[in-house]
Order: C-alpha cells, then sequence, then structure tokens
C-alpha cells in the first residue's frame, strides 16, 4: 500500500526539533562526564548552574568536575 505524498510530509522531523534532540544528548553527556544530575527541562533554562556549566565547557571553557566531589564526601 502506497503512502501518500502529505504524509511522508507530515512524518518527516524538522531541522528545530533534530536540533533540540542533538543538544539534549550534548547535554546528557556532559551530566554524565561531569557527575551533574540530569534534568531534561533544565535543557535551555540560563538560570540554571548545570546549563550553565554546559554552555562554558562548550566555549572551551573550564569546568568544575561534580565526580570528584562525591568521591570526597564518600572518603
Amino acid at each position: 500500500m502506497a503512502h501518500p505524498a502529505w504524509l511522508k510530509k507530515y512524518l518527516k522531523m524538522k531541522p528545530e526539533v533534530s536540533d533540540i534532540f542533538t543538544d539534549l544528548e550534548e547535554f546528557k553527556a556532559f551530566c554524565v562526564k561531569y557527575g551533574r544530575v540530569f534534568r531534561e527541562a533544565d535543557l535551555y533554562n540560563n538560570r540554571n548552574e548545570t546549563y550553565q556549566d554546559f554552555n562554558r565547557s562548550k566555549a572551551g571553557k573550564h569546568v568544575k568536575n561534580g565526580w570528584s566531589e562525591e568521591l570526597k564526601k564518600m572518603a
């Protein structure tokens, strides 16, 4: 059964949506690498400290590693 042309156009992912998912994957990778809590709602929230650090790391600036603090608390 052939699909109508409008259905293929309707189901195609727009570039804006694709960019959001790409940013979300990068944000998750940052949170895992630096020991931060990952919440999807924090993406694009400029008041959130984790998102601010994410932007700093993308700009090439130094970001404090959260894993070392957790390890110090456990010892």
